[in-house]
This record gives C-alpha cells, sequence and structure tokens, in this order.
C-alpha cells in the first residue's frame, strides 16, 4: 500500500484548498502519531525490533495489540496460527536481546508482567526456568533461538506476513480510483491496438485490390473533413492523430483511395471505360514507387509484402521543435515529473529554472542559489516520486533542497559543509532519496527521508573510491550505483546490505539507468563506452559501443530512453540523437541538433508523444516533440 502516502498528500492539499486548516493540523498529528507507519512494512517492522532493542515490553506489546484489534482481528480463522507464533517468535527474540545485553531485571519484569497471559501455553511451558538457567545459550532448548539465521528468519517472515496482509485487504474507494484508472486506460489501448490492426487489413486488402485491377468497395461521396470524423475524438482516441500523421508520411490517405469524380477514359480498343480519381491517384502512387526502386516486382504478394514491410520501418517522427532561453549560463542539469507537465532545469550558475514544455515553453518558477558562495552548480536533480510540485536538488556547495513549485518556495536545506553532492535519485516508491557526497576526507551514500527530514542511514562509506551515479530498480528495493572506480555496486535497501560489486568499465561510470526489463542495465563511462549488461549474468556483456561525449559534463544525465527500452537518447556534441539500441550509425534515427555542446537530456513518453528535453552549453534548452511509433 505505497501509495497511502500520496493519498494523504492529497488530502491535505484538498483540506488546504477548502481552508480547513484546523482539521489539516489535526490531520498531521494524527499522521504523525499514527501506528500503521502508513501501511509501510519496512517502517512497522523496524518499529518493533527498535523496541526489542531497547527492552520496551510496554511499547512492544501495545503496537502488537494495536495491530492485532486493527487488523489481524478482521483475517479469517486460518490466519490465527500463524498470527500467535510470530508473537510469540517476537517475544521469544526480546528475551535472546536482553540475555545477550545482560539485562536480568528485563527478564524478570517480562515475566512478571506476562506469566499469567503465557503459562496456559503449551508453547511456553519450558521458558518459565529461562530467567534460573545459567549460559541459555548452551541449551538444547533455547541455543536455536540465539542464532542469526533463527532471527534474520524471524524478521523476514515477520515481513512477508504483513506483506501480504495489507495487499489482501479491501481499500478504501479513494485508495483504488488510480487503480480503476489504470484498467481503464489499458482497456482503451487495446481497443486502439484492435481497431488499427483492422485499419491495417483494410489498407492491405485495398492494395491487393488495386495491383489486381480490381475497383475496391468504397463510401460514397462525402468531403475529406467528414471521414476524418467518422474517427473518434482525438480527446478520445489519441492514435487518430498518429495514423493521421502516419498515412501523409507514408504517401497515402482514405481520401484518396475512396471513389471521388468520374472520368471516361478511351482505351487501347476504343472502348470507353469510367476510372476514378481515387483509382488514378492509386496508381499515380505506385508508379512513383516504381521510379524510386530500381525493379519493381509485378505480383500481388511482392507488393502487398513491400507495403506491409514500409508500414513496420515507420519509427519516430519529428513533429515540432523550440528553444527555452531563460538560462544565462550552461545548462547542466535537466528532469521532467512523471507526467512531463513541468520541466526543471539548472546551470552552472546554481539558478534553477521550473517551465512547461507544452505547448510552448513558459516558466512557471525560479530558484536562485542563498549566500555569497560561488561554487553553486546544480550537480543533482530530481522529482520526488508520485508527486507533481515537489523536487529536490544538490549543487558543490554541499547543499540539498527540497522545492515547492506551487507556492514557489524551498521547504527543506540540508547542508554538508565542504562536501560537493555527486548525485540525487528519489525513491520510485516512498518518500526517501539517496545522495552521493565526496569532500577531501571520504565519500559516502546517504539514505534520507523527506517526510521525517533525517538521515535514516549511510549505505556506503569509502576514502578512496567515489560513487557518481545512482538508479533504483521498480520497486525501489535495489539501488545500483556507479563507482569511480569503473564498478557497479548493488544495494539491497530493505536488508542494508551490499548483495553484489563487479567491474563493468576501464573508466569512472558517470551515468548508469536500467531498461524498462528491469534486469538489464546501461552504463557509461568517462572515456564515453557504454554497455550493457544483465543483471542476474553481471560477467557478460550484452553489448559495448563507444562514442564521443563533451568533456564538461558534471555528471548529469547524459542518456535515458524511450518507454519501450528500444530506442535511446544520448548526448551528443552537437544535439541530442536518438538511436535504436545498440546505439551505432546504422541504428540513428533523428539528430536533434541545436547546442554547441550537449550536457543533459529527458525522454518523457507520459503523453502520446513523446518529448525529448536537451540542455546546451550555451545556455538553450531544446524541446523536441516526436509522433511514436
Amino acid at each position: 500500500m505505497s501509495h497511502v502516502q500520496y493519498v494523504d498528500e492529497l488530502v491535505k492539499e484538498y483540506l488546504l484548498f477548502r481552508g480547513f486548516s484546523q482539521t489539516l493540523k489535526i490531520f498531521d498529528n494524527e499522521i504523525k502519531s499514527e501506528k500503521e507507519k502508513g501501511f509501510r512494512v519496512d517502517k512497522i517492522v523496524d518499529q518493533l525490533m527498535q523496541y526489542i532493542y531497547t527492552f520496551d515490553i510496554v511499547s512492544l506489546r501495545e503496537l502488537w495489540g494495536y495491530l492485532d484489534t486493527k487488523i489481524f482481528s478482521h483475517l479469517e480463522n486460518h490466519f490465527t496460527l500463524s498470527i500467535k507464533k510470530l508473537e510469540n517468535a517476537i517475544l521469544k527474540m526480546y528475551l535472546v536481546n536482553a540475555t545477550v545485553n545482560n539485562k536480568p531485571e528485563k527478564i524478570q519484569d517480562f515475566f512478571n508482567r506476562l506469566t499469567q497471559e503465557l503459562q496456559g501455553q503449551t508453547e511456553w511451558k519450558d521458558w518459565f526456568a529461562y530467567p534460573f538457567i545459567k549460559n541459555p545459550e548452551e541449551n538444547s532448548i533455547y541455543s536455536v533461538y540465539f542464532s542469526k539465521q533463527w532471527q534474520d528468519t524471524m524478521i523476514v517472515s515477520l515481513h512477508n506476513f504483513l506483506s501480504t496482509i495489507f495487499q489482501c485487504m479491501p481499500y478504501p474507494t479513494l485508495l483504488t480510483i488510480d487503480e480503476h484508472a489504470n484498467k481503464i486506460k489499458t482497456l482503451q489501448e487495446e481497443n486502439n491496438t484492435l481497431r488499427q490492426c483492422l485499419s491495417d487489413y483494410s489498407k492491405v486488402e485495398n492494395i491487393a485490390d488495386v495491383n489486381l485491377g480490381v475497383t475496391p468497395h468504397l463510401p460514397p461521396i462525402m468531403d475529406d473533413f467528414y471521414i476524418i470524423a467518422q474517427e473518434s475524438p482525438l480527446t478520445e482516441n489519441p492514435k487518430t492523430f498518429k495514423n493521421l500523421i502516419k498515412n501523409i508520411s507514408s504517401g497515402s490517405s482514405p481520401v484518396m483511395n475512396r471513389k471521388s469524380l468520374t472520368t471516361k477514359r478511351t482505351n487501347s480498343k476504343g472502348r470507353v471505360t469510367s476510372i476514378s480519381k481515387g483509382d488514378l491517384a492509386a496508381k499515380r502512387s505506385i508508379s512513383c514507387d516504381s521510379r524510386l526502386t530500381r525493379k519493381r516486382d509485378s505480383s500481388l504478394d511482392t507488393s502487398v509484402e513491400r507495403k506491409v514491410k514500409d508500414k513496420n520501418d515507420f519509427s519516430y517522427l519529428l513533429l515540432s521543435q523550440e528553444e527555452y532561453t531563460e538560462h544565462k549560463n550552461s545548462i547542466i542539469q535537466c528532469r521532467s515529473n512523471q507526467s512531463g507537465s513541468y520541466v526543471a532545469t539548472g546551470d552552472i550558475d546554481g539558478i534553477i529554472k521550473v517551465w512547461t514544455p507544452i505547448p510552448s515553453p513558459k516558466t512557471v518558477a525560479t530558484f536562485t542559489p542563498t549566500g555569497l558562495n560561488s561554487n553553486n552548480a546544480i550537480t543533482a536533480l530530481d522529482w520526488i516520486s508520485k508527486n507533481e510540485r515537489y523536487f529536490l536538488h544538490g549543487n558543490k556547495n554541499g547543499s540539498i533542497e527540497l522545492h515547492d513549485i506551487r507556492d514557489k518556495k524551498t521547504l527543506l536545506k540540508i547542508q554538508h559543509e565542504e562536501t560537493n553532492i555527486l548525485s540525487l535519485t528519489c525513491n520510485p516508491i516512498d518518500s526517501t532519496f539517496v545522495c552521493s557526497v565526496s569532500d577531501n576526507n571520504e565519500s559516502k551514500i546517504l539514505l534520507y527521508d523527506v517526510k521525517t527530514k533525517k538521515l535514516e542511514r549511510t549505505l556506503y562509506t569509502d576514502k578512496n573510491i567515489i560513487p557518481l551515479c545512482s538508479t533504483f530498480n521498480h520497486n525501489g528495493q535495489l539501488l545500483i550505483t556507479g563507482l569511480s572506480n569503473g564498478n557497479i555496486i548493488i544495494h539491497d535497501i530493505r536488508k542494508n546490505e551490499s548483495i553484489d560489486n563487479f567491474n563493468c568499465h576501464q573508466s569512472s561510470i558517470i551515468d548508469i539507468e536500467l531498461i524498462n526489463d528491469f534486469t538489464n542495465i546501461i552504463a557509461q563511462s568517462e572515456d564515453g563506452t557504454i554497455c550493457q549488461r544483465n543483471l542476474n549474468q553481471t560477467n557478460k556483456i550484452i553489448w559495448e559501443t563507444k562514442i564521443k561525449i563533451s568533456k564538461n559534463i558534471i555528471h548529469g544525465k547524459i542518456f535515458t530512453f524511450d518507454q519501450t527500452g528500444s530506442h535511446m537518447l544520448l548526448c551528443t556534441q552537437t544535439g541530442g540523437t536518438i538511436y535504436k539500441i545498440p546505439p551505432s550509425n546504422q541504428g540513428k534515427i533523428i539528430e536533434l541538433g541545436g547546442h554547441k555542446e550537449t550536457l543533459c537530456c529527458d525522454w518523457s513518453t507520459a503523453n502520446q508523444s513523446g518529448t525529448c528535453i536537451t540542455g546546451g552549453a550555451e545556455g538553450k534548452a531544446r524541446v523536441s516533440i516526436l509522433l511514436s511509433p
């Protein structure tokens, strides 16, 4: 139920909009004191473990009792045994922890409080002798509970059980609105796909009829706009516009193929035949095709095959380009929010502009650096997940700031003295983010929580090796980081441990990203080498290539993908270039151009027309609107 926090923010926004300030204050206070932790399993488990480690048996029993009353009591009867086993395991872990830390008074207090409740349970029969046994870790009855394997298994079982329960719980209507909207969207896409297939099949049949000299069965005479209007409105069926553009680009049109005014013509035998202008247009089109090809096969199969192949070759189409020129110096960071409605760009002077890319670039908010420090270049920038109004940035001065674009103000500032913020990445699921920091002494990867405004933990620290770029997987459980020694390190956020560390490049890795299947990773090194590897077989290179990149890139986003993961937008010296993966001169699709040096890029595919943003050394951002295939 990771989207509970998002709905909480929507409720707060609504209460603020309505002016219910007292209700908002009460709502905020109750959220801070809630025991479900926003139904975040990791937070609940952490809280239970915290009570065990601090020997707070009262709070431990109170939290478990609350979960039992609020959640567990509504489950079916077959869950009762599992709930009781987990409760007993937590209590036994409390006793073991007290023994390991030499707290006999806590053990005595435990039995004074719970003897009456536990004495009727056969599972606790042998545990009433526990306070009187020396070295219980050597006793065959209790030794298993002192093992790390048992404790880890218990924590994982507790985590999985709570996760399963929360997933099976009936959701209130407010939490299911997004799910229903996604279902409707999926059904609409399937409907559009079937309609497109039917349209393609009809076109192939018409082509076959033309080549055989058969007059196709066509609708009666109508004006062109009436035919176009037969499709669903653009707002309901965005692919209508795509189909129209595809027909124009392929030289065909629904108007050209219909029967219009009829002309009379005398054939070689002196007979008069009626030929429609639609047929003449189709024949002229075929004649043009024959001049463009060396040799045209007159057979039906070859003609149909060629027409279908032309359609499959259709790739991205550049519809329009505009420039955003509000920056006065090099743009080194650019990121779109999740819906693609806003773009944030940061320059080398520390100035951040938030603007709308379509229909034409327009500034929404400007954030300028505070203080007289000249070392304010924006080195990291990312949007808070699933929220359209908040984003974070980091700079060379060691400052991390949270901004609200709606109220145009800074909500949070974290200062790392004499430190450089190298990268900053928001978790796609919850309110946490990681940042890589480096000073003269050591480099670190830090995990922060935006809501609590506190440092949660340190994931990595090293004096000689610097973490330069990071990305999360789709569920926010794995963090993949590129290092200055050419290695990639993978962290399990939930377990707080490193699970893999392998060499990928000979030089520093400056950008890294997962493809849409979340098992293949692409990394780029400082010398311009790009390679793809599979996370399940990290020792094997799937493909590798090398391109020329600007020497002025400051660890920004220098490549990204479309939503299918089959095309790649790369920062090149003269502008962004779109390639088919793997990138090569043969796979080059579109050169977007427009820059002396391209230092950052982003590709938003949230809407029907893809939007590519590139930032250049001359201080301009170029917006390229693409028609997706």
